[in-house]
Parts: structure tokens; C-alpha cells; sequence
């Protein structure tokens, strides 16, 4: 698996990370957003959207990021 994130500010509440979990022919097969600054985290199992949109904006990150924010509270 391959691991991807960007950040996007959200007003009032900081910056949101949304992460991507893709395959090796680049389908993502999980996501989530995380805002840090309020705890918030937002899962998604089965993403409506398959194919990552402008993956060279996109951040590497790391697999046991991307796991830690998915099985936290």
C-alpha cells in the first residue's frame, strides 16, 4: 500500500489532513481527515471517489500515520 496526504485550512478549527491509502495502481481503498486542533477525525472505508485527483500535490506519508489516526478513539 501507498500513503498520501494533504491539508486544507478550515476556518475556526485549523488545518484539516485528509489522508489517502491507495494500492499499488494508485486506487484508494481507505481515506480520512483529521483536524489535530480539535480532535476531530472523519473515516471513510469505502471512498465514492476510487482514483486520487492531482496526486502531485500530494504529501508521502507514512503507513503507520495513516494506521494510527484509523485505529485511534
Amino acid at each position: 500500500m501507498k500513503y498520501f496526504k494533504t491539508s486544507q485550512y478550515v476556518p475556526g478549527k485549523g488545518s484539516a489532513w485528509t489522508y489517502y491509502e491507495c494500492d499499488d495502481a494508485g486506487v484508494i481503498q481507505r481515506q480520512l481527515t483529521n483536524i489535530p486542533e480539535t480532535g476531530e477525525t472523519t473515516r471513510v472505508p469505502d471512498p465514492i471517489v476510487k482514483k486520487l485527483y492531482r496526486p502531485e500535490v500530494l504529501s508521502d506519508a507514512a503507513a503507520e500515520e495513516f494506521l494510527g489516526l484509523w485505529e485511534a478513539n
